[in-house]
């Protein structure tokens, strides 16, 4: 029973038929109460306006027997009228307040007694206030009416009465009429009112509710009914109907809208699902779902595979072969703090074949209230990544290496021409350059190259090499340049990388060797001469011995001697050139070395018309030298001076001087010819190895032998020229035996 009164009380039609009877019942009350008190107005202003009316009337009466003149007919007129039965009493005051008439049974009038000793509060006033004036006696069983009598200009100005026209009230007429039949009235009309209005209740109460029953509670009963199907998944919306205008059928409306949106979403939701559920199963990647007790819940089809079922196991156990929970465990920190975390981990540690380098990232999984109850664990196996990381690095070191190693100049210049890097070799001889411009870390320049193949890389992107000489120290160097494009990810040509070869000693190798194919072709054509002359020299000897003619003989062997003597010079010189030789030294007169050398070579100038001249004076003391050496030294440079006066046409005489003096223990030698003048780009070769100016008649070695000699006895050679003028060959050397060692190293050099 109590479960049915809750229904019923708890229903929608029961509520909204209590609610608008509610309401109903109110406005019907309110209703009656206001018409029932208009009503009772009403009859009470028609009773007030009648006794009003009626009052008039008798005061009319009354005025009328005044103007008889006689005071019986005012009371028989009084009289007469107080018998009529809607009349209680009729009382007349004159304007003092003074009762004159009378009607009322036992009661006398009293000319001494005054309206406000009757206790009537309408008769105060009269003389001042002239308005009809009413009131209810004995709960409203009475109406008590007062009529002031008005001072007319007849009145004023007749004979039998002295009253001024100044006084404009001269007394009152005070009428009681009985009200019983109003009282009825009333009655009857309150009674006739609440009939009605029940009835109007009850009318507008059994509308509302069958309104409630057919135009709500029904519709109810359907939206609930399509509220069941949808909650089971069993509605269908109904197809699109004409626009509604009353508010059940626009919510049956909206409820069919968004039943469609409901299905729109479950059926969204169902895909969402399958397609998560498939990602699940299917990423290329570890996914489990980790309990708080660190168990594995779910795992992925992927997981599965490579580990194996590990459901209902320790995450920490299978797959990373530990027993206890990591150290730094990323799930424990999610459980901690609700974040996501992310960390590096090797699972499977105890097996070299099996370990895997994973990044591990953990999210929590929170139920209703925000909770983490789980944590979904995402681990991507990057150990083919890591392995080819470090051998990425291990390349990157050996490449590193084998740059840094190279025996060349390495340097990486960027788009703005700026060395973004160099090597070991870069570094050693040319310092600190990271940030410079290349052309003037390299070169010392103030703008870029003309030609420049890091340039040229730049624009095109291929490789470029070209052959420079740079001048560094003084001295010039013979660079190979070879550049190539560094590219980025998109392929465009970020630097270049310049790598710079010193050949300048291949450079001179391969002069040398140019020289020197010219020299032995042209120490061929000498070898072939001097065979020439002694297959002369011995014919003739051969000759003169057949015939007997000794002079032939005597000519023959001279020949023979003279080309012997020839191929002796040309073999020591290559010996002196080739390999290095103890110096022989001796205590000795350096003046006599002098005059040996210049005896032998009077008669070679003299027959070419040169005057050698013996420019020295005797040396007074004895000198620490290699004689023979100092012998060929003096040979070279005067047989030079020769060719040189020789080949120089235009002066009148030609002159050789051979000088020397002494500072300290040092010997200064000089000769000089005032012969053709040597070029600048000749004074450059003097000393290397094949360079000659004699073309086949030279060998190039003379002046390399001189230098040689000079250099181990510990002295220097220079040579002073002006081209068209003459030479000076300065020699300076010690006259007591140097320090081998520093000899050796300076022949060497």
């Amino acid at each position: 029973m109590e479960r049915l009164l809750r229904r019923l009380f708890g229903s929608l039609r029961f509520k909204l038929s209590f609610y608008v009877g509610l309401f109903v019942f109110v406005a019907v009350v309110a209703f009656a109460i206001h018409s029932i008190d208009v009503q009772e107005k009403n009859l009470v202003n028609a009773r007030v306006n009648a006794a009003l009316t009626y009052s008039e009337v008798i005061k009319s009466a009354i005025w009328n027997g005044m103007m008889t003149k006689d005071r019986d007919v005012i009371r028989q007129i009084i009289k007469t009228i107080a018998q009529h039965e809607n009349l209680q009493a009729i009382n007349i005051y004159d304007r003092d307040g003074f009762l004159r008439y009378t009607t009322e049974r036992g009661f006398i009038a009293n000319p001494t007694q005054k309206a406000d000793d009757v206790g009537n509060s309408l008769l105060r006033g009269l003389d001042s206030n002239p308005s009809v004036r009413h009131r209810f006696l004995e709960n409203r069983r009475y109406l008590n009416v007062v009529n002031p009598l008005v001072n007319s200009p007849s009145c004023s100005t007749s004979a039998c009465h002295s009253h001024p026209e100044s006084h404009e009230v001269l007394g009152a007429l005070e009428v009681t009429f009985p009200l019983k039949g109003l009282r009825t009235q009333i009655y009857n009309s309150a009674r006739n009112t609440y009939i009605f209005a029940f009835s109007l209740f009850i009318l507008i109460s059994t509308v509302s509710g069958l309104g409630v029953i057919w135009l709500v509670s029904k519709p109810l009963k359907k939206l609930q009914e399509k509220a069941r199907k949808m909650a089971s998944g069993r509605y269908k919306p109904e197809a699109f109907r004409s626009e509604a205008y009353d508010s059940v059928a626009m919510l049956s409306q909206t409820f069919d809208e968004m039943s469609r949106q409901i299905n729109e979403r479950t059926r969204q939701l169902d895909e969402s699902r399958k397609m998560y559920k498939e990602l699940f199963e299917k990423v290329p990647c570890y996914i489990t779902v980790i309990d708080k007790d660190y168990k594995i819940v779910r795992a992925n089809e992927a997981f599965t595979n490579e580990f194996g079922d590990q459901v209902g196991k320790y995450c920490f156990t299978g797959r990373k072969g530990l027993d206890s929970k990591c150290e730094n465990c990323p799930v424990e920190k999610t459980f901690a703090s609700g974040v996501s975390k992310r960390s590096e981990e090797i699972w499977n540690p105890c097996s070299d074949d099996r370990k895997a380098y994973v990044i591990v990232h953990t999210s929590p999984i929170l139920d209703e209230l925000g909770e983490v109850v789980e944590v979904m664990e995402m681990s991507l196996d990057v150990t083919r990544m890591v392995r080819l990381q470090l051998e990425l690095e291990r390349k990157e070191e050996q490449y590193k290496s084998l740059i840094e190693s190279v025996p060349c100049y390495l340097t990486v210049v960027d788009r703005d021409f700026r060395i973004s890097y160099q090597n070991t070799v870069f570094t050693r001889d040319f310092g600190h350059k990271i940030g410079e411009l290349c052309f003037k870390a390299y070169k010392g320049l103030n703008s870029r190259c003309i030609n420049c193949p890091v340039e040229r890389t730049f624009q095109d992107a291929n490789n470029h090499t070209s052959e420079e000489i740079w001048s560094r120290n003084g001295s010039d160097a013979y660079i190979v340049t070879y550049t190539s494009p560094i590219h980025d990810e998109a392929g465009d040509v970020t630097s270049v990388m310049e790598m710079c070869t010193n050949v300048t000693e291949l450079k001179l190798l391969q002069n040398e060797l140019a020289v020197l194919g010219e020299t032995i072709a042209g120490m061929s054509h000498t070898v072939k001469n001097i065979l020439s002359g002694l297959a002369g020299g011995v014919y003739m000897v051969d000759s003169g011995l057949t015939q007997g003619k000794d002079d032939r003989v005597r000519v023959g062997w001279d020949m023979v001697k003279k080309n012997v003597d020839k191929v002796s010079h040309l073999v020591r010189d290559i010996l002196y050139a080739s390999k290095e030789r103890e110096p022989e030294y001796e205590y000795c007169d350096f003046t006599s070395v002098l005059d040996d050398v210049c005896s032998l070579y009077e008669g070679k100038a003299r027959k070419h018309g040169i005057d050698l001249v013996r420019d020295y004076e005797a040396i007074p003391r004895m000198s620490v030298i290699d004689p023979n050496g100092m012998h060929n030294v003096l040979s070279n440079l005067i047989s030079n001076a020769i060719e040189a006066c020789r080949n120089d046409t235009g002066k009148e005489a030609y002159r050789i001087a051979v000088g020397c003096e002494t500072q300290g223990v040092d010997l200064i030698l000089k000769v000089t010819d005032n012969g053709s003048g040597i070029p600048e780009e000749v004074r450059k070769n003097l000393f290397r190895k094949f360079f000659s100016t004699k073309g086949a008649r030279g060998t190039g070695l003379g002046l390399v032998v001189t230098q040689k000699i000079i250099a181990e006895h510990g002295g220097t050679i220079c040579a002073e020229s002006i081209e068209g003028e003459g030479t000076t060959f300065i020699v300076r050397i010690s006259s007591k035996e140097p320090d081998r060692q520093s000899a050796s190293l300076a022949v060497s050099s």
